[in-house]
């Protein structure tokens, strides 16, 4: 439990990789090394010093820590059945209405 709780935000660091220019089965690669080094040595992805994820890719900067929050994660998915809150809410409703037919 604790180790998909601490990497669960891994896809959206390989995603903002992407945004840096870093093609994504190149970020994949990186954030699968930095996964596996967090592993060895129990460190958490946000807890990586702004110079380490620097010296991987000069253009990243502080904003990293940003889309490494659970809720920040969690919001980016709007679509239809993501885990937004607005689509939770949505298909609360859903269900709800589906229970009650």
């Amino acid at each position: 439990m604790q180790l998909t709780m601490i990497f669960s935000n891994a896809t959206e660091l390989a995603d903002y990789l992407a945004t840096k220019g870093i093609p994504f089965r190149q970020a994949h690669e990186i954030v699968g090394k930095l996964v596996l080094k967090g592993l060895k040595t129990g460190t958490n992805l946000s807890d990586i010093s702004l110079a380490d994820y620097q010296k991987i890719n000069p253009q990243i900067d502080a904003t990293v820590y940003e889309c490494l929050k659970p809720r920040v994660a969690v919001e980016r998915r709007r679509s239809k059945g993501g885990t937004s809150f607005t689509q939770v809410r949505h298909q609360i409703k859903e269900a709800k209405k589906t229970l009650e037919e």
